[in-house]
């Protein structure tokens, strides 16, 4: 088999894995990828005349390879696939049970997603319950959280951290509407990606 976007180490190894599935008769062709009535109907012409038999049954060979191949990618993938999603789960939860109050800002500061520590710092005094969900401030501006003075100063590390590509570090004072008016300091971050900005309140 050849594919481009498949370095040629690994597509040796996914051969002889083919291949030795085939000898030993272990390979599980799944339903996935199947051989077209076309292609089926011009390997049995071939096998089926004296001078093209062989060519036939090597281009049969092929074929049955390159669907183990493609059988061995598929369990790979799904494999790969239910490990990712175990990671994502347990740094959901980590998000989510960290003492010190994390943001996920959009890149234009709007808040998308926060954990219970930021709740409790920044819920209105008069409505803050216990337990309130992250939707409580998603969709906030992250300058409407902190006071008048430090608003500025705030703008400008987040466009930095931005066309820098760097962290920044900040002290803000929260407004006077939340549980409890106090100095906090801001670890900023861009994400990975560049698609999002990412926030730790200590």
């Amino acid at each position: 088999m050849s594919d481009p976007i498949v370095p040629p180490q690994l597509t040796t190894l996914l051969r002889q894995q083919a291949e030795q599935q085939l000898r030993t008769g272990t390979a599980q062709l799944s339903t996935a990828f199947t051989a077209s009535a076309d292609a089926l109907g011009v390997l049995y012409r071939l096998s089926s005349v004296g001078n093209t038999a062989a060519d036939g049954l090597k281009l049969l060979h092929e074929l049955q390879i390159h669907q183990v191949e493609l059988d061995l990618q598929l369990e790979q993938l799904q494999h790969n696939e239910g490990e990712y999603s175990h990671e994502l789960a347990c740094y959901r939860q980590f998000f989510a049970m960290a003492p010190v109050g994390c943001f996920i800002l959009s890149l234009d500061g709007i808040i998308t997603d926060c954990n219970a520590a930021a709740i409790r710092l920044f819920a209105d005094a008069a409505d803050y319950q216990p337990g309130q969900q992250p939707q409580q401030l998603c969709g906030r501006p992250l300058l409407s959280l902190f006071s008048a003075t430090c608003q500025p100063m705030l703008s400008a590390a987040l466009a930095r951290v931005q066309r820098n590509q760097q962290s920044a570090t900040l002290i803000v004072t929260t407004t006077a509407n939340t549980v409890e008016t106090c100095s906090l300091r801001l670890a900023i971050n861009l994400s990975p990606d560049h698609k999002a900005i990412l926030i730790m309140l200590t």
